[in-house]
């Protein structure tokens, strides 16, 4: 489905209509333009939580983005913090080029847990903390290089303007209707529309356990972490 179309079979807006007045024919402006562009991405940030939740090892990234979620930054020589790009909502790792140039993944560490000596300490990074929206490097570098650190970031999906009208959700397009659903569930819960609210509560229940199952069919490939219990190995036939 694409966000508001000419081609009203195709539409998130249009199916809002439908399901809550029966037909998608005539844009209904009791419920305004502004209203359910908000709903719409409302209801988009609440499907996002849902993969996430559903699949933690496949790194979602909205299919609209026309990059990968890691980002270049130059390392200055002196500098001890970098701001964390405007759209992350979580940091998957974090990297830096030691003096000869090649990146080494630094662990990070609460700043309560590092000594006075290591938060002076320079020439050489080994760990880093967060504050604010910034990452801080702990053993600053007396060295720079351009494109020398790097961030590899999780970040939330591209939200719909009132002008948009050919954009889809960068999500499965199968679940496209969880959009429709909850906008119109919005509304419904808005106006006190009791009968409405029910069968949109139902419908939007079972598009959101689709999504759970298909997205954790997406670990599949992850490989299985098996162990024997030592303490019982002669179950399994060994001595």
């Amino acid at each position: 489905m694409l966000f508001n179309p000419i081609d009203k079979s195709k539409s998130i807006i249009a199916d809002i209509d439908f399901l809550l007045w029966g037909t998608s024919v005539v844009f209904n402006d009791s419920y305004s333009l502004p209203d359910r562009t908000r709903s719409v991405n409302t209801s988009l940030d609440e499907v996002i939580t849902e993969l996430f939740r559903a699949d933690p090892n496949f790194k979602w990234d909205d299919t609209t983005n026309e990059d990968f979620p890691i980002a270049y930054i130059a390392l200055t020589p002196g500098k001890d913090h970098y701001l964390i790009p405007d759209s992350t909502l979580a940091i998957h790792r974090f990297r830096v080029k030691d003096r000869n140039g090649v990146f080494k993944t630094l662990i990070p560490k609460m700043r309560s847990e590092l000594t006075d000596s290591e938060l002076n300490t320079s020439n050489d990074p080994f760990t880093y903390y967060k504050l604010d929206n910034a990452i801080f490097i702990v053993g600053v570098p007396d060295y720079g290089f351009e494109e020398g650190v790097e961030i590899e970031f999780q970040r939330g999906a591209n939200h719909f303007q009132t002008t948009d009208q050919n954009k889809a959700p960068g999500f499965s397009s199968q679940f496209h209707q969880f959009l429709s659903i909850n906008s119109a569930l919005r509304y419904a819960t808005a106006t006190g529309m009791s009968e409405k609210i029910k069968i949109l509560s139902g419908m939007k229940e079972a598009v959101r356990r689709q999504i759970s199952e298909h997205y954790l069919t997406r670990s599949k490939d992850k490989r299985p972490n098996l162990s024997l219990n030592k303490g019982r190995v002669s179950r399994y036939g060994l001595r």
